[in-house]
């Protein structure tokens, strides 16, 4: 039986050659891109200029991790090789330093208090258990290091909505159409039909996350929501026009910027 994260590094090596598309200066063009523009701009204000050892842990082809702005040195940890391939790609074409590593984020081969500090957008939503990723991250980080971390947010209600639809579909499709026709239908528009991972499992309550972390020894510097819209709607122009406007207003209120989708941290390691 394959374990689920053999299916997810499937997934994403797969993914590895389209991957540099969605952070192009032409994408933006659907909600899912936008989110993932949108967080990599946040991620990298956050971080600001750091120096010492920064880590991007889940770093995929480098489309973030190219982009911090440094006085120290840089390394990329990935468990997809094709996902590394890209990112060394990408690194040698911008003429840009960087360390690439394979390695599972929760058995990282770095020496304890070796990072200053780490990054992790994307990531936690793919893990069986959390936990064991953030006390990996800490055994790394140096006391005073700086976390950026992303995670899903589990109270947003569009995310609500997409979960309920998602899971409709996929109970439709998988017990009223016929296997074989499936799977050609799948194959026609280039999609695999192979059992992924649950949503419902992967999402955060904001609150849950920080406490863990201040228990862990982190103080929360800034919290960060956004994007907003739905995701069965990805390519909708509308929809993403109501999550720019909904964006905009949440800048002003901050019960509404709090039902974002994605919310992003930077925290401190204080001991």
């Amino acid at each position: 039986m394959r374990t689920a994260t053999t299916t997810i590094r499937d997934r994403f090596s797969g993914e590895a050659a389209n991957w540099n598309s969605l952070y192009s200066p032409e994408a933006s063009e659907t909600l899912y891109e936008h989110n993932l523009l949108r967080r990599r701009k946040t991620a990298i204000e956050f971080l600001g200029k750091p120096s010492g050892h920064i880590l991007d842990i889940g770093c995929g082809p480098g489309n973030v991790t190219l982009d911090i702005e440094h006085d120290g040195t840089l390394t990329g940890v990935d468990f997809a090789l094709p996902m590394l391939h890209q990112a060394s790609d990408s690194a040698t074409k911008q003429q840009k330093g960087v360390n690439l590593m394979a390695s599972d984020a929760t058995a990282l081969p770095l020496a304890s208090s070796s990072t200053n500090t780490v990054l992790v957008l994307g990531l936690l939503e793919y893990i069986s258990n959390p936990r064991d990723v953030l006390q990996e991250i800490h055994r790394i980080l140096q006391i005073g290091g700086t976390l950026v971390l992303s995670f899903p947010n589990a109270r947003s209600p569009f995310v609500w909505i997409d979960d309920v639809i998602k899971g409709l579909k996929n109970g439709i499709t998988r017990r009223l159409i016929p296997t074989r026709v499936r799977k050609t239908i799948k194959s026609w528009l280039g999609k695999t039909d192979e059992s992924y991972f649950s949503h419902k499992r992967h999402r955060f309550v904001s609150r849950a996350i920080i406490a863990g972390l201040e228990d862990q020894g982190y103080e929360i510097l800034v919290k960060k929501c956004h994007t907003y819209g739905f995701g069965f709607l990805n390519r909708s122009r509308l929809n993403l026009s109501l999550c720019r406007k909904l964006e905009s207003w949440a800048t002003t209120y901050p019960k509404l910027e709090k039902l974002g989708w994605t919310i992003v941290l930077k925290t401190r390691k204080r001991f």
